[in-house]
This record gives C-alpha cells, sequence and structure tokens, in this order.
C-alpha cells in the first residue's frame, strides 16, 4: 500500500506487538435508551480494565490499539487506532434516530485496518491479525445495503478472513438478523439482553490471551463467553 493514507508521517510510541480492534458500533433509532446505555456503560468498563490491567496482561496496555466507528445513516470515527492513555475516558455514543448502513461502516472498519497495518509495516512494528467487532440490533438497511452491496461486502470478508486479514464477528443485540449478520460477518454471536459489560470483560481478557501468544499460537476465546451469549456457541 502507498503511504498515502491518514497515519502517514505518525511515529510508533513503542515497539511491543500491536493488537488491534476496531469497534462498528450501530447508534440507529432502535439503539435508543437502555441498549445505548448499556452499551456506554460498556465500553467505560472496557477503557477502564485495559487501563488497570488487573485481570488482563500488564504489556496489553501497550499493545492493544482501539478504534472506535459509531454508525447509522453515516459512519464517524470516533476515535482513530492508537493505544490507550491511562486517564483517557471512553467516546460517549449518541443516536440520532436514523437507519442502519451496516456496509458502509464494515467498509470503514476494512479501509481503517488495511491502513494501520501498511503503517505498522512502514515503522517497523510486529502485530497480531486485527479484530473488527460489528455491534447491531437491526437489518443492514441503507444506500450501500442492497442486496448486491450486501453479497459484495460478504464475499470480501470471507476472502479477507481465509487469508487471515483480519478477524471479524458479529454481535447480534435484541431483534438483530443473525442469519444476514453471521453471512457478512462471517461469525455472529447473540448477545444476551443488555449484557454489554460481561461481553468486553470477555473481550479484553480475550484480547489479553491474545497479546500473550506466540505467533502461530492457537487461542481459545470460549472461557468465559456463556456470561454473555444467548446461547453458547463459539
Amino acid at each position: 500500500m502507498s503511504t498515502e493514507h491518514r497515519f502517514a508521517g505518525e511515529s510508533a510510541v513503542n515497539q511491543e506487538m500491536k493488537c488491534l480492534c476496531v469497534f462498528v458500533l450501530d447508534v440507529s433509532g432502535s439503539m435508543r435508551g437502555a441498549r445505548l446505555e448499556a452499551l456506554n456503560q460498556g465500553m467505560k468498563d472496557f477503557y477502564a480494565e485495559i487501563q488497570g490491567g488487573e485481570n488482563v496482561s500488564e504489556k496489553l496496555i501497550d499493545q492493544l490499539e482501539v478504534a472506535v466507528i459509531q454508525y447509522d445513516e453515516e459512519a464517524q470515527i470516533l476515535r482513530d487506532p492508537s493505544l490507550l492513555d491511562e486517564e483517557e475516558q471512553a467516546p460517549t455514543l449518541t443516536e440520532r434516530g436514523s437507519i442502519t448502513d451496516t456496509v458502509t461502516a464494515m467498509e470503514e472498519a476494512i479501509r481503517m485496518v488495511e491502513e494501520r497495518k501498511a503503517w505498522y509495516k512502514e515503522t517497523g512494528q510486529k502485530y497480531y491479525r486485527p479484530w473488527i467487532v460489528v455491534m447491531t440490533d437491526g437489518e443492514p438497511y441503507g444506500n450501500r445495503d442492497s442486496a448486491a452491496d450486501i453479497d459484495a461486502i460478504s464475499a470480501r470478508v470471507a476472502a479477507d478472513s481465509a487469508a487471515k486479514k483480519y478477524f471479524m464477528m458479529g454481535i447480534g443485540v435484541g431483534e438483530a438478523n443473525m442469519e444476514l449478520l453471521g453471512r457478512m460477518c462471517g461469525k455472529a454471536l447473540p448477545l444476551a439482553g443488555t449484557k454489554f459489560t460481561e461481553f468486553f470483560q470477555w473481550l479484553s481478557n480475550s484480547l489479553s490471551m491474545v497479546s500473550t501468544s506466540k505467533e502461530g499460537d492457537k487461542v481459545s476465546i470460549k472461557d468465559g463467553a456463556d456470561a454473555w451469549m444467548d446461547s453458547f456457541e463459539i
């Protein structure tokens, strides 16, 4: 990839092996109220877990790069990939009562991952396979969510996942179309109620295990998943 991307010219903070996690979070109208409040709290707890390091690897704060994209009828980058500062607060997710343009948000996340990986290579940093976490409670709908668009993004994710370019997982909230989400993301798992905090606890522990693994190791992420899933399916 060309050096002409959004991270060109940025310097590496350290040379620890990086673990990138991009959150793609639905904030359309159906997320209003308890769901969005619980999601915001879950993100706050996730930040605190990484910053505190009580139940995760001490090195994770120097390895985990977090990016946050919220989306409705458009994708908005709330946080570009970077390490968390010790006193940093999670961005507040807000909804506007609009539609759910999931395809556009997924495309933005994939583009971000590609550009960040190019930056890692330019700055001599090793990295684990990035994670993309897509959370939604509805059907994909918008200017880029026609049947053809959905087929195209599904095929791309399947090919990219097979090539191990990133690991993508969909988290279905409420009445989310799990079959369709699974086709688009390659894997989709159901959240029980509004157990976002439990999900983020599991995620921080899973990322911690990834960050302490060696290249080529197989890492099991089953432990703790039954605390937030509707059914144990990993």
